[in-house]
């Protein structure tokens, strides 16, 4: 699998190595190890399909976030924890490592490096109470069975990291936007929620953070029906975008459409699985 080298050139952080071996090409989605078993050691018959993976990453994001809301913790614990989560998941397989296992994981791991810690046990049990759809006295009762799985898993999504913690998120250029560009709040608060949104899909495998904010502020501005100004954009000193950039800043907008197209499909179909089922009245 080929990571983008590709050094980022924003005025706030020149990212380095560390970043580069983050950024994949959309084929490479294609290769990942729960997908294939030429290049990794997951056997035939456990390979998963493409769907399947994104499917689990989606609901291993959301575990995240669950857990993070019932810390009571900021949104960039949740946004570290899923980006940990996702680089882990180009590293080993789906089909060997349990997703909400690792989202957990991450949330842990998340909480140090972000210098929100939260003591264990704590965060063992909030994982229980999510894993359990609220279930209390099943919670406490699998608590310790989750401390044992955290304190595990740590040490390995952390080797599998390659101990690189040192995340940069898109909504500090977006803060940056909102002052250069005289970008109203509302549409700095809906750039920043699509970025949340994004992080149930790979698009911060794909794109770096300038990137993947000039996108969230410029999707935002056309959901709301008000003038995207691309040129203004695509010069900011703020970003410094180059040419080969604006490029990466369209494709990253045709992902934000397509994730949100991909979640309303999962929806429809959510429910009519529901209606369907007896005593739904349907």
């Amino acid at each position: 699998m080929t990571a983008r080298l590709r050094r980022g050139t924003g005025s706030m952080q020149t990212l380095g190595a560390n970043m580069e071996q983050w950024l994949f090409r959309k084929d490479d989605m294609q290769n990942t190890p729960s997908l294939t078993s030429s290049d990794y050691s997951t056997p035939v018959g456990k390979i998963i399909t493409l769907e399947d993976e994104r499917l689990r990453r989606n609901k291993g994001c959301g575990f995240i976030h669950n857990v993070v809301r019932r810390l009571e913790l900021p949104q960039l614990v949740a946004s570290t924890a899923c980006v940990f989560f996702h680089r882990f998941f180009m590293r080993q397989s789906l089909a060997d490592y349990q997703h909400l296992e690792v989202a957990g994981s991450c949330v842990f791991l998340a909480t140090k490096v972000e210098e929100h810690k939260r003591n264990l046990k704590d965060v063992a049990y909030k994982c229980a109470l999510v894993a359990t759809k609220g279930n209390e006295a099943e919670s406490v009762r699998s608590r310790d069975n989750w401390v044992k799985l955290l304190q595990r898993l740590e040490i390995t999504v952390l080797e599998n990291c390659c101990f690189d913690m040192q995340i940069v998120h898109p909504y500090e250029y977006i803060s940056q936007l909102v002052i250069e560009m005289n970008i109203s709040v509302d549409v700095a608060k809906a750039a920043m929620a699509h970025v949340n949104d994004c992080l149930r899909s790979v698009i911060c495998l794909l794109y770096r953070p300038e990137v993947i904010a000039a996108a969230a502020v410029a999707f935002a501005l056309a959901i709301r029906g008000e003038r995207v100004p691309v040129e203004q954009l695509f010069h900011s000193p703020v970003l410094g975008l180059t040419a080969q950039d604006e490029q990466a800043v369209n494709m990253c907008l045709e992902d934000i459409a397509e994730f949100y197209s991909r979640e309303a499909d999962l929806a429809m179909e959510h429910m009519r699985q529901m209606s369907s089922r007896p005593g739904s009245g349907g």
